[in-house]
């Protein structure tokens, strides 16, 4: 009885301490930064914002995408919350998002009205998958009034393409918010660009 309840006890021992080595390996855990926090930090750190004004706060590209597509090719984007970028604070509201390269740095534009409000660098910038729209952007269903103006919008596009017009860029904006940070993906065509943001101005 005596060697059953010793072996009880060894066993209780073991457990325990087993229990405080769980314990403390979570807490170590806890306690050490995510590798996700540090990389962007890092690249925050490394991103330099705008220097440059624009002449009356005009996209200088922008007649090019008027005369080269069907349609406006910039994705919609809105914000119910203030964004953060160093000094730049970026209001709620709607603004149509336009990639540009200046001085070979990327940059997103956001614009209201035709006029650029806000110049973000873009962190990163990379291949968009291969079929990512069809994955991720599947066929919107559609009434009978939307087909019928989708069938007039197709026949406008086809008498458009003869002067060389062509359909603009597949976009979609992802937005993914972090402990520190709002990270924004803008996929743009065959392009990906990473936009961060902080959640507080501090």
């Amino acid at each position: 009885m005596n060697i059953i309840n010793l072996d009880k006890h060894k066993k209780s021992i073991i457990i325990n301490n087993m229990k405080k080595v769980i314990i403390l390996l979570v807490l170590i855990l806890i306690s050490l930064p995510s590798v996700s926090d540090e990389d962007y930090d890092t690249l925050y750190d490394n991103i330099e914002p705008f220097q440059t004004k624009l002449y009356n706060d005009i996209d200088p590209f922008q007649d090019e995408d008027t005369i080269k597509y069907s349609w406006s090719p910039y994705p919609l984007f809105r914000t119910s919350a203030e964004l953060f970028f160093k000094d730049i604070k970026i209001e709620p509201g709607y603004y149509l998002l336009t990639p540009r390269q200046f001085n070979e740095k990327d940059y997103i534009l956001f614009k209201q009205n035709g006029k650029v409000q806000y110049i973000i660098p873009a962190a990163k910038k990379e291949a968009t998958p291969f079929n990512f729209y069809n994955a991720n952007v599947p066929p919107m269903a559609k009434t009978k009034w939307q087909k019928f103006a989708s069938g007039v919008k197709k026949k406008f596009y086809d008498t458009a393409k003869d002067s060389g017009r062509s359909t603009p860029p597949n976009s979609l904006v992802d937005i993914k918010v972090e402990i520190k940070y709002i990270i924004m993906t803008l996929y743009y065509g065959e392009d990906k660009y990473t936009v961060l943001f902080k959640r507080s101005p501090y």
